[in-house]
């Protein structure tokens, strides 16, 4: 993960300062009652309070101003647009915060490049993906684009003022925001075209036709990038980018310090809970020994649950492991539905006409489809992935406290490029010549049997009625060789698609199966370790209970006095981080 940079830590300060610097006290805790599992969740805690950075996804339909936009946005071409692209097949471009600017490959990712600069939006905690733009909603492109959404904390999604919605982009939108509640609509180029408004009022007629409550903020790259090089203040705000930028602060930053807040009181609560048990237990036991001897009973009953939600038998592992193997037959299921389905459409539109006349449109059209189906097969896998969360969570909460954990995040692009296109039919290389020279041979046989035959009655072997014949069985072997060639064509465009379609299969399942099993792995790791965590509590508490079972008169009253300044100090710890939490934290 990369360092928060001078500026973000500046600006995070007055926020998260306090945050920290309470978890650092209460790591002091569990560092003091020998709880290095609990120091280590709070160490991870505080990591999470300071790393504040934030996923945009800038997607669209191609050549609506895209880069153009994220260019707008960081006050810098740093984003090679539709007009200076050099490289059609590149890949997204990460922009995030930087002393200085830089380009370089973004890891082991394919044509994806990250770019940091030190621009103010970036500063607030932003990172910016500019994708390449979508031909369709069921192109590659588009494809690859939805898996980045996993992980998106918002979309952007672009259009231009010179036509309304297309059926394309509203299917496109309704996958996003399948994947990604926070969606904002940004039209764009709104200075090229008078009647912008009107298409605005369009595109929100279509939205609420498809059940899609989004806003949509009107702008203007190309107005914003002359009034950055003018300074000219008037104009920036008619390009509509400083609007843009504000919607971002208040929805997205606010929101996610919202998230942030939250997450920290639930640390707090939790692991403060952990700590409580064990010194609440002892004090129990100081305080009335015969009670104790009842807490201690129960504290045996509740390690043995804890112990029985680590184990494989438990009912939890059960729910998983069910559940994995059903999504996956699901998921499995659902493609094949999908893919038999286009096989049958394809055929029958093989069998309407010679596929070699349209081939190549034959084959762009069906790689659409096909990442149209494997778009909407991923975004089942998806939704289903999260219900199988709840459910394991559901199920372990019956016997404990339950917290979800982060789902794994999908790899850009590898989904989308894995299968190949159709293949060439081989038929296609019979040309005229070959089927001519084969209606001549035709022909000759003609000429040769009525010339025979007429040779009888004294006429010579080359006469009207052969030349007739002949021209008649050349006509009709260049017809049937027609249809035969048709025939065969249809049949090998039929394998071409069956093969394709087999190796879509193969890829896909096999890279649903790997990400199902990281998910499985996931799930499993984490509920193991809340489970070993309660565990280890109830086991700290029969310790602490059984040594104040044990502990001298003369010792007593010093021990119960430091349990009660610990657990003080616990409860303070408590009360400050549900101030903390619940309002704007200032500066101090």
């Amino acid at each position: 993960m990369t360092t928060s940079s001078p500026v973000l830590a500046a600006k995070t300060t007055a926020a998260t300062n306090s945050m920290t610097a309470l978890l650092d006290e209460l790591r002091s805790v569990t560092d003091a009652v020998g709880r290095a599992d609990l120091s280590v969740r709070l160490r991870a805690a505080s990591q999470r309070i300071t790393d504040n950075r934030l996923r945009v996804v800038v997607t669209g339909e191609s050549r609506k101003g895209i880069s153009s936009l994220v260019n707008a946005l960081v006050a810098a071409d740093v984003c090679p647009t539709a007009a200076g692209r050099g490289n059609p097949a590149r890949g997204p471009v990460v922009v995030e915060y930087g002393e200085s600017s830089s380009r370089r490959p973004a890891g082991d990712l394919d044509h994806t490049e990250l770019v940091t600069l030190p621009a103010p939006l970036l500063a607030e905690g932003l990172v910016i993906i500019d994708t390449p733009g979508v031909t369709g909603g069921g192109s590659r492109r588009a494809a690859a684009t939805l898996e980045l959404l996993t992980t998106a904390d918002a979309v952007l999604f672009v259009s231009d003022a010179s036509q309304e919605y297309t059926a394309p982009e509203i299917r496109f939108l309704e996958q996003v925001h399948q994947l990604c509640p926070l969606v904002v609509c940004v039209l764009n180029k709104i200075d090229s075209y008078v009647r912008w408004d009107d298409i605005q009022k369009a595109n929100r007629k279509h939205l609420t036709a498809v059940g899609l409550s989004l806003p949509i903020l009107p702008v203007s790259s190309a107005m914003h990038a002359t009034a950055h090089r003018l300074s000219d203040e008037v104009l920036e705000v008619e390009s509509g980018i400083p609007q843009l930028e504000t919607f971002l602060r208040g929805h997205l930053i606010e929101r996610a310090d919202t998230v942030v807040r939250e997450s920290f009181a639930n640390d707090v609560r939790a692991i403060s809970d952990h700590v409580a048990l064990a010194m609440n237990t002892e004090l129990t036991t100081l305080h009335d020994p015969a009670r104790g001897a009842e807490l201690i009973e129960r504290i045996h009953a509740a390690r043995d649950t804890f112990d029985g939600l680590r184990k494989r038998t438990a009912n939890w592992q059960y729910v998983l492991g069910d559940g994995i193997t059903e999504l996956t037959v699901a998921v499995d299921h659902d493609l094949r539905t999908r893919l038999r389905a286009l096989i049958r459409e394809s055929e029958e539109e093989i069998a309407k006409s010679d596929p070699v006349k349209q081939w190549e449109a034959f084959g762009k059209s069906l790689d659409e489809r096909i990442a149209t189906e494997v778009s909407a097969n991923f975004l089942l896998a998806h939704k289903l992935s999260i219900e199988l969360t709840d459910k394991v969570a559901e199920r372990f909460a019956a016997d404990g406290p339950a917290q979800l954990p982060s789902l794994p995040g999908s790899g850009t692009g590898a989904l989308a490029e894995q299968w190949g296109t159709l293949e060439t039919l081989e038929s296609n290389k019979a040309g005229v010549i070959q089927r001519t020279i084969t209606s001549l041979r035709g022909s000759y046989g003609g000429v040769l049997m009525v010339g025979v035959a007429t040779s009888l009655i004294g006429l010579a072997l080359v006469n009207p009625y052969s030349i007739a014949a002949g021209v008649l069985l050349g006509a009709n072997t260049f017809r049937e060789d027609h249809k035969s060639l048709k025939a065969r064509r249809r049949a090998e465009a039929k394998l071409a698609v069956a093969k394709l379609m087999d190796e879509v299969v193969f890829q896909v399942n096999n890279e649903s199966k790997q990400r199902l099993r990281e998910l499985q792995r996931t799930l499993r790791d984490h509920f193991t370790e809340v489970a070993d965590e309660m565990l280890r509590s109830a086991e700290e508490a029969l310790r602490a209970a059984q040594d104040a079972g044990t502990l001298h008169d003369s010792g007593r009253a010093q021990r119960i006095a430091e349990l009660d300044a610990m657990s003080n100090r616990l409860r303070e710890l408590r009360v400050r981080a549900a101030t903390l939490a619940s309002g704007p934290v200032q500066a101090q």
